[in-house]
């Protein structure tokens, strides 16, 4: 399995399960896992988004440890894709209409903690590494970039 079939399954997940786990290190270095509509931007592989304000606590951890994780999975549990990487924040109007796009109406839940809209900024996950994982069929890849 490489990359490209990694995203494409990451894809699928996301189509159905629409929330991921996005997990930052504060500055004490604890870990900090919460629930994100991430998504993916067609032309920009190898990128996972997200939006956030950048006064949430996870704007402010992840600009001083950009190295962050994510999990993804099936409602069924039947496949399961871990990604560790970079995350950057980006306030460019260009790419929040693209990322705020690729969500759609995802983000119900996201602009109800946070109705202003000009108080939004994209995360992007440059990811560095992937784990797919079939605990049906105990089958796991791992791919490295």
């Amino acid at each position: 399995m490489d990359m490209r079939d990694m995203f494409r399954r990451l894809d699928r997940i996301l189509e159905s399960a629409r929330v991921g786990i996005l997990t930052t290190v504060d500055e004490r270095g604890y870990p900090h896992s919460r629930w994100m509509t991430p998504g993916l931007v067609p032309g920009r592989e190898g990128h996972i988004y997200a939006v956030t304000s950048p006064s949430f606590r996870k704007a402010l951890e992840a600009a001083s440890h950009p190295q962050v994780g994510w999990i993804f999975q099936t409602r069924s549990l039947d496949e399961i894709i871990t990604a560790g990487g970079r995350i950057t924040i980006i306030d460019n109007p260009s790419l929040k209409s693209e990322v705020q796009e690729a969500l759609g109406t995802n983000l119900s839940v996201f602009w109800r903690v946070n109705p202003n809209e000009k108080d939004l900024v994209v995360l992007e996950t440059v990811v560095e590494e992937m784990v797919y994982f079939n605990p049906i069929k105990n089958e796991t890849h791992r791919m490295v970039v």
